[in-house]
């Protein structure tokens, strides 16, 4: 049968007309499939991310003897004190040196500004004045407490304003320099936030400063109060704390509605890409805030989930409400419909009711039968209207998609199992096993071979073998081939691995061996470490079929996890169920009707009986699989009778 397609420019805006009717809840038109047996889900659903301890990390690979303890106090501070800071062009990767002059002493913050840049006086007194009664009670009644007093005993903040911190850059917060600058050569040693002055100028609003700086506090926070939560959740914080301040709703929303392909639950390593990402975080936070309240939302802040939706989850498991995923169906819809007075406002804002710009569809059909192969990424939406509907009574929608996804881009076998480091932001996940290389004489060769899959945050992000002698109290970091010794931003501890394996576009298996040699005639322990820093995390690492021949040892994980033990790794068949809904949104002149299923579905069409005079139909395709970053493929057919 000849399959037509007829799908219009990407690029067709479509306007919708203001819903002043109620629009009725979602109709689940069918029960979702039985679910099938997966081990990869109830490893991520048991593993627990460790959070990075710098400390820590710096004693245990030999870094520091001791870590100093903070002051117990500070020295008072006087206007025009000068200092040198460091600071990072987060654009071009460098660490940079600032020369600065204290300019203000507020309550709660100081202000320093870099040796001859032109801020007033004036704007910055207003900016501390309006930290010191605004945004630093509000902020933290909202998430609660940085820590205070920090790393330098002073119960102050700083703010560095300074030029030269990359193109893409207004503010950032950095934890490195909450920590002692023996265990981070870069830190300042103290609680801070960085202002771009290439960004911020005299013309700026003073309100949008203030904005700003409200959003980079909850980032300080948040590495207080829960250190390795999800990023993308970390970001919805501070987004919806400019809007909760300062009524400032960022204008990344309409970047994300007109990317709504862009993924929730995930950010862009790209830093001139994030704007849609910055967008769905606030739309979601704010789409959570306005269903279930301000108690609501403080709770999911205090929840100890390191994943974003498993706080979600459980968070409205406690409210008696439906789950991540079911909350996720709806928000799909609201960012179509946009209008807070439809169906108890579940399909609406009333926090961005000035935002004009459409959603932006896949595309509009106008004739029929029709078929689409389409990709889309996990937690985002295809959004595909269908018109031409005058003479026909129903719709048949047939959508197929695998049934299953990968946690990870990484082509294996089938039935090929192996260990996985798990992804999460500032964490600090490991795979250790004992060996016995007491057989081996001292200057014979031995060597560890195995197979690597990698894709790591660039040059922030690194991954690490290493071996310890003496039972754990000490680690070297080995180097192989692909290990590198940049560390541009003084966040790895060794040659690690950072970027993806083979070199390429496409991370792939590379097969890595690293020499033992200077271990022969003693026990060992060898030891995968990943560890992510505050932002961004890609993937992560996988490690198959490690061999010692000098010992005999082979193991190809394929039957069990070969007795490795992992706090925070999984062993994994890297399988998840692929969920998905599908959703159609009848619009008939200012009312709407929505209905619902869920794939998978067997394979079985639906039947969509047309409402009366209906003008338009919008179908929304939205996967969801936990973690993973792999798109859904899918095939779309629609017809009409």
């Amino acid at each position: 049968m000849l399959r037509m397609f007829a799908l219009l420019s990407l690029s067709l805006l479509i306007i919708l007309a203001p819903i002043l009717a109620p629009i009725n809840a979602p109709t689940l038109a069918q029960d979702a499939a039985a679910p099938l047996d997966f081990p990869t889900l109830a490893a991520l659903e048991s593993a627990t991310l460790s959070p990075r301890n710098r400390s820590e990390l710096a004693q245990r690979f030999g870094l520091v003897d001791a870590i100093p303890p903070a002051p117990l106090s500070a020295p008072a501070r006087q206007v025009g004190e000068q200092q040198m800071f460091f600071a990072t062009n987060t654009f071009d990767d460098v660490t940079i040196e600032v020369a600065a002059t204290l300019r203000v002493v507020g309550e709660h913050i100081y202000l320093w500004v870099e040796d001859g840049a032109l801020i007033t006086d004036a704007t910055l007194r207003r900016l501390a004045t309006s930290f010191d009664t605004r945004i630093y009670t509000q902020t933290r009644d909202l998430w609660g407490s940085e820590a205070s007093p920090g790393i330098d005993g002073d119960r102050r903040i700083h703010a560095l304003f300074a030029s030269g911190l990359g193109a893409t850059t207004a503010a950032y917060y950095a934890s490195d320099h909450s920590f002692p600058n023996v265990v981070v050569p870069i830190s300042n040693e103290h609680e801070m936030f960085f202002f771009n002055l290439n960004a911020i100028g005299p013309t700026t609003p003073i309100e949008q400063i203030e904005s700003i700086l409200a959003h980079e506090f909850q980032h300080m926070i948040r590495a207080n109060v829960q250190i390795n939560e999800d990023y993308w959740l970390n970001e919805g914080f501070s987004e919806f704390t400019q809007l909760y301040l300062y009524n400032d709703p960022g204008w990344e929303v309409i970047a994300f509605l007109d990317q709504p392909g862009t993924q929730l639950n995930t950010w862009t390593e790209a830093s001139g890409a994030r704007a849609a990402d910055y967008g769905a975080a606030l739309l979601f936070v704010t789409y959570f805030y306005e269903r279930y309240g301000l108690a609501a939302l403080r709770a999911l802040s205090a929840d100890g989930s390191t994943r974003g939706l498993d706080a979600v989850d459980r968070v409205l498991a406690s409210l008696g409400a439906p789950g991540a995923n079911d909350l996720f169906a709806d928000w799909v819809v609201a960012n179509w419909l946009r209008d807070p007075r439809s169906a108890d406002g579940r399909y609406g804002y009333t926090a961005f009711r000035e935002i004009a710009a459409p959603t932006r569809a896949l595309g509009q059909v106008i004739r029929y039968p029709f078929a689409w192969d389409g990709e889309v990424n996990q937690y985002a939406t295809d959004y595909i209207v269908l018109s031409n509907l005058d003479t026909a009574e129903t719709v048949t929608i047939s959508l197929s998609a695998p049934p299953t996804t990968a946690l990870i881009p990484a082509v294996t076998e089938a039935g090929d199992s192996f260990w996985y480091s798990n992804r999460g932001d500032m964490s600090d996940t490991t795979l250790t096993r004992a060996f016995d290389l007491t057989t081996v004489a001292p200057g014979d060769p031995v060597t560890l071979d195995f197979r690597l899959w990698y894709h790591i945050e660039n040059l922030w992000d690194y991954g690490y073998v290493m071996v310890s002698a003496d039972d754990g109290a000490s680690w070297e970091i080995l180097a192989t081939a692909r290990t590198t010794t940049q560390n541009p931003h003084e966040t790895a501890y060794g040659p690690g691995y950072t970027g993806r394996s083979g070199g390429g576009d496409t991370a792939v298996w590379v097969e890595e061996a690293v020499s033992l040699a200077d271990y022969a005639g003693e026990t060992i322990l060898v030891r995968f470490e990943m560890i992510t820093d505050d932002a961004i995390t890609q993937p992560g690492m996988a490690v198959d079929d490690v061999r010692i021949d000098a010992i005999g040892y082979t193991e190809s994980f394929a039957a069990n996890d070969g007795g490795w033990q992992a706090d925070g790794w999984i062993w994994m068949d890297n399988r998840l169920p692929q969920g998905a809904w599908v959703q159609a949104i009848q619009q008939i002149g200012q009312d709407a009707q929505v209905t619902r299923w869920q794939v998978p579905n067997d394979g079985a069409a639906w039947e969509l009986p047309l409402a009366a005079n209906v003008d338009q139909v919008t179908l929304a395709i939205s996967p969801f699989a936990p973690v993973t970053t792999v798109p859904m493929p899918y095939t779309l057919e629609i017809d009409l009778r």
